[in-house]
């Protein structure tokens, strides 16, 4: 085709695909619901790695994240070797812009490609001054034609972005699905400020834990014993958003000493320096007194067990940084990171975590609307959206393939997908899951523990996953493991780009920091 459409994409940080789709859903999106009704839906997307900055990398280049570099939140950069969705748009004269937010800085490589990549702090949401410009700008001719627009939200991310007017019950159970109702007025907007000729894509990065809960013959449970962590209460209140930006400000610093030992762990000098280890315990002590400030106003029981489990891991953290070995204390970081405030995304490969909406609308399609039950993967965006404007797929790797036969078709495919989930720690030999989704089962497991449990479910059966069936369909959890380790074998051959340098690990790391990440 020699006409090229202006192209939409919204990707909702942590948007779960039944919260467009599930007949059970509580929140309010008008909106929504009409793009959905024009749209070639696919409530059945996946996600090989439930966290922002790996997802977005297997968006753009169709590649897992062995592959393509990005496996967690710190430390990694997008390998040079893959094209990207922007780069490939841009090369047939498309004009390419992004409005990220969150860790999606350009310091990780994932901009490559855009002639515009603009990152905003993520208070700056769509009632915001960010947000009428950007409608402004949209409606003004202010994207030179034809034109690719991604906008990252990320309102419905922990802390929930809840105005006052949505928040009563009329507007969802959980302050989940009235951040999701609040979102709803603005992509409208988005949506019909790109016009009637664009085409428009609406998905989300990754899904998000709201009242799930943790069996306990399953993964996590076992790492958070080995850890030494408490048991948690799952449920979604006010007082995880409490707690939330509570722990924003009382681990500024955290980062700090979790850069200086990943630094010096891959440099591989033996025991911390001396000097680098007073370094790193003023920071811990700058880290306890910030705690102190936070929780003075909580001194209840529960408060105070709180605040003293908190001395208890700031004097570990200590006690290994002042011994030298960086190993203990990147252990216990990872304990501390592990907390009730991350078990969000990204620490399990459950669907509610791995499960998005893909929306697709616009004249391009030359397809009715529809809702297609087939399985597709987030590495299949790429190689779908080249089919449909009819571009020539990239020559260097990608595994993802098309699916844009299934726009206006009633058949029903299903994909297998390697995946894993890493909790973005960084020591992935104490917590790190793997597995595959396939033939309609979904298979869990430890690589670096043999004593860790192993998950099997069956999909059609038991959709939540709550029953474990690894211990009586061995043979299944067996074929599909060694299946996933050949996959991972073969990704990891691919042998992506190095780490990031310690400037670079610097500018991350106060951003990851400031969100609550770590």
């Amino acid at each position: 085709m020699t006409a090229r459409p202006n192209i939409l994409m919204i990707v909702v940080d942590c948007l779960r695909s039944d919260r467009v789709f599930g007949p059970g859903r509580t929140s309010l999106t008008p909106r929504i619901d009409e793009f959905a009704a024009r749209s070639a839906a696919f409530p059945r997307m996946f996600v090989e790695n439930p966290i922002t900055s790996p997802s977005f990398a297997s968006i753009f280049t169709g590649c897992y994240s062995l592959t393509h570099g990005i496996t967690g939140l710190l430390g990694v950069q997008m390998d040079a070797k893959p094209a990207t969705l922007a780069g490939i748009l841009a090369g047939h004269g498309y004009h390419t812009y992004a409005e990220v937010t969150g860790p999606l800085l350009p310091v990780l490589g994932i901009g490559r490609g855009f002639e515009a990549y603009a990152h905003r702090g993520q208070a700056e949401s769509g009632d915001t001054r960010w947000g009428r410009r950007l409608l402004e700008r949209m409606r003004g001719g202010g994207f030179a034609a034809p034109w690719f627009l991604l906008v990252h939200l990320w309102e419905i991310h922990q802390p929930r972005h809840v105005p006052a007017a949505f928040r009563s019950a009329a507007f969802g159970a959980t302050a989940y699905d009235r951040a999701w109702s609040a979102l709803d007025g603005f992509i409208g907007d988005l949506i019909d400020a790109a016009g009637p000729e664009a085409l428009v894509i609406l998905t989300g990065d990754h899904g998000e834990r709201v009242d799930e809960a943790a069996r306990p013959d399953t993964l996590l449970p076992y790492f958070m014993d080995k850890l030494g962590i408490p048991r948690l209460n799952h449920e979604e209140d006010s007082r995880v958003q409490e707690d939330v930006a509570l722990y924003k400000k009382r681990s500024r610093q955290l980062h700090e000493v979790s850069l200086r030992l990943d630094e010096h762990t891959r440099m591989r000098e033996g025991p911390i320096a001396p000097s680098s280890r007073v370094r790193i315990c003023l920071t811990l002590v700058r880290i306890g007194l910030s705690r102190i400030r936070t929780q003075r106003f909580r001194l209840t029981p529960d408060g105070w067990r709180e605040f003293w489990r908190n001395k208890k891991e700031d004097f570990q953290v200590g006690l290994a940084v002042g011994q030298g070995d960086s190993r203990a204390a990147q252990r216990q970081i990872l304990r501390m990171t592990l907390s009730q405030f991350h078990l969000q995304h990204g620490y399990h490969i459950y669907d509610y975590l791995a499960r998005i909406p893909f929306l697709i609308a616009g004249p391009a399609l030359k397809a009715a609307p529809r809702r297609q039950m087939s399985a597709v993967r987030h590495i299949d965006i790429l190689p779908t959206l080249c089919d449909i404007l009819g571009l020539q797929p990239p020559a260097g790797p990608m595994h993802g393939r098309s699916f844009a036969h299934l726009l206006d078709s009633d058949g029903v495919e299903e994909r297998p997908l390697y995946m894993e989930a890493r909790g973005g720690a960084q020591a992935p030999q104490d917590f790190y899951i793997r597995g595959l989704r396939s033939g309609g089962w979904k298979m869990a497991y430890a690589p670096v523990d043999s004593d860790a449990p192993i998950e099997l479910y069956d999909l059609a059966a038991d959709p939540r996953e709550e029953s474990n069936l690894a211990r009586g369909r061995a043979e299944i959890a067996a074929s599909l493991r060694t299946e996933a380790e050949a996959l991972a074998g073969e990704l990891a051959g691919a042998e992506p780009g190095g780490g990031l340098t310690a400037e670079e690990q610097i500018l991350l790391v106060e951003k990851l920091r400031s969100l609550g990440y770590m």
